[in-house]
């Protein structure tokens, strides 16, 4: 069991929520006045019956502000109770290598940092961008215009605002790769220095669905990896599948066109260890196809970050990153959106530049342990926006993490 406690000094409290999106959220703002805190709490028993069968889970519990992606939508007094992972899983030893399956809800099998979300695994205070800020698209509606994709950063940093005329719709954006799991069904095959993973499941990493809720549909995901040498590691991964529901769906019956639209990604990933450094970057390339548009909307992710252990018990990390938004293009010879509304549509606005303001992300951090069970780190964030929008972006971010001592019991 792992306990965290963050304390965050940012501009980003600062962004209130306007008038008119007053029902996503009553915001915390005045009584934090630049500075918040938060508390999470990961829970992960696991039960094994005999060397092939046992079942794992993962319980996160957090309060807001915890996250510092999350500060610009803070809710007052707000504590969340979330399901990371919780599965039955099968191992067997072959000659070809070993093989596990796995069923339930799991990680998805897109890229690398989801396979350690824990604070004591990342050495910088949050996520890097695709796994924890927000991109203003939606999977319940579907854009009119490039105007629609293009003028939202200038609304709120993470909602996602869409004008169809006469309709005009407004909720938070979505997560490129969420670490809160996806249901479904999973193979991992080891085999010296190759490693792979095949998944099918309910829902898009990008917006995972609970087993009971709608607008599920198959996905596919994997990756594999190669260990070159001695330290160094490379690897690949995807995922597609349908990702349209709600309004959308409804919008394409209507309009009588087949939902062939994808989430779908690719990414690369990289792990190198040397003596006292570790390093580990990837690379992602998503696209989320709306009809309508003759150019979809694509979202481009690069980061590196690097640890450096000084003693035994102090390390300094970092982290480089970029997000790139391409272009749009609306095909004025199909209509999207709201039925008739959408011939209402500027279907021949140009699209100067990228759908949303391109990001740099830098990240620093230290971290020092004074026991075996603590680590406490202090760490800056700061994220530059191209134009930007909004208060400055930096976070000064403290952290104390508790390891609490693992509890076995054996059964006869």
């Amino acid at each position: 069991m792992q306990v965290s406690a963050n304390g965050l000094f940012t501009e980003r409290f600062d962004t209130r929520l306007p008038r008119s999106l007053a029902r996503l959220g009553e915001a915390q703002r005045n009584s934090l006045d630049g500075a918040g805190g938060g508390v999470r709490l990961l829970a992960s028993p696991s039960i094994r019956w005999n060397e092939r069968w046992f079942a794992h889970a993962t319980v996160q519990v957090n309060t807001e502000p915890f996250f510092p992606y999350e500060a610009y939508h803070v809710e007052r007094r707000r504590a969340r109770v979330r399901m990371l992972q919780g599965y039955l899983g099968h191992t067997r030893e072959t000659r070809a290598g070993t093989v596990t399956l796995k069923a339930g809800q799991m990680s998805t099998a897109f890229g690398d940092f989801s396979r350690r979300y824990s604070d004591t695994a990342n050495p910088l205070i949050d996520a890097p961008a695709p796994y924890g800020s927000y991109v203003l698209l939606r999977d319940n509606e579907i854009p009119c215009t490039n105007f629609d994709l293009q003028h939202q950063q200038q609304v709120h940093p993470n909602i996602s605002a869409y004008h169809c005329a006469p309709w005009e719709s407004y909720s938070y954006g979505i997560l490129p790769v969420s670490l809160y799991g996806v249901f479904g069904g999973e193979a991992n095959w080891n085999a010296g220095r190759l490693d792979a993973r095949l998944q099918l499941a309910n829902s898009n990493p990008s917006n995972p669905r609970p087993i009971w809720a709608s607008g599920q549909s198959a996905q596919w995901a994997g990756g594999a990896g190669w260990s070159l040498a001695r330290g160094l590691r490379v690897g690949g991964s995807f995922f597609r599948g349908r990702w349209l529901k709600g309004l959308a769906l409804r919008d394409l019956r209507e309009a009588r066109i087949p939902n062939s639209f994808c989430a779908c990604g690719l990414g690369a990933d990289a792990q190198y260890a040397w003596r006292r450094l570790a390093m580990n970057g990837e690379w992602m390339r998503l696209e989320y196809q709306y009809p309508g548009f003759s150019r979809q909307p694509r979202v481009h992710y690069a980061y590196a970050e690097g640890k450096l252990i000084l003693n035994p018990r102090l390390y300094a990390a970092f982290r480089l990153g970029v997000q790139q938004h391409g272009r749009v293009e609306a095909d004025p010879r199909r209509g999207a959106g709201h039925g008739d509304h959408a011939s209402h549509g500027h279907h021949d606005d140009p699209s100067e530049s990228s759908f949303q303001p391109n990001r740099r992300t830098f990240e620093m951090a230290a971290g020092i342990r004074p026991t075996r069970h603590f680590l406490f780190k202090v760490g800056h964030q700061w994220v530059r926006r191209f134009p930007s929008f909004g208060p400055r972006d930096h976070v000064l971010a403290v952290q104390l993490v508790t390891t609490l001592p693992d509890f076995w019991k054996s059964f006869r």
